[in-house]
């Protein structure tokens, strides 16, 4: 389950995106488009459809697990996740940075991510890194790194908080 809920956040960063229509340039608008492609991507629950919007040598860093090219990161991780998520949403995407620089641009996003398996939902807040190529098929992702933190629901036998008085 751990796993899957690291792997969770880098589908997750997805959710990234923020209107296209809003992009300050061409490039950026490209890069959200991306991005939007990605957030849909990860809510279908298709890896076929994430190869669209990364490289061959993607690389994601989730909390301490590494994944080393798109293979990599499709068979031992993303794919079989997906294959147990029953459902995948994201929401309150927002982008707090979106920097160009010739052919490379990385963007900083957060979301809160739903997760939903056979055994249970999994609400998450992530924040991502994403790194950008242009390529000859446009912009590509090249890189995520991610965080996130379990929010809800609380684990099964969890002690409420005890309140104090003051």
């Amino acid at each position: 389950m751990k796993k899957m809920i690291v792997g969770l956040l880098g589908a997750a960063a997805l959710a990234a995106a923020g209107a296209v229509a809003f992009a300050a340039s061409p490039e950026e608008g490209a890069i959200r488009k991306v991005l939007v492609d990605y957030q849909a991507a990860m809510e279908s629950r298709k890896v076929e459809k994430l190869a669209d919007v990364v490289t061959d040598d993607l690389l994601i860093l989730e909390g301490t697990h590494k994944n080393d090219g798109w293979a990599d990161y499709r068979d031992k991780h993303i794919g079989p996740e997906m294959a147990e998520w029953t459902e995948f949403t994201a929401a309150d995407s927002k982008i707090s940075r979106l920097e160009v620089s010739g052919d490379l641009a990385y963007v900083i996003q957060e979301a809160t991510y739903t997760i939903v398996t056979a055994k249970e939902p999994v609400v998450l807040l992530s924040a991502a890194t994403f790194v950008l190529g242009k390529t000859g098929k446009g912009w590509k992702i090249k890189h995520i790194h991610m965080s996130g933190k379990r929010v809800g629901p609380p684990k099964t036998g969890a002690t409420p908080p005890v309140k104090v008085k003051s």
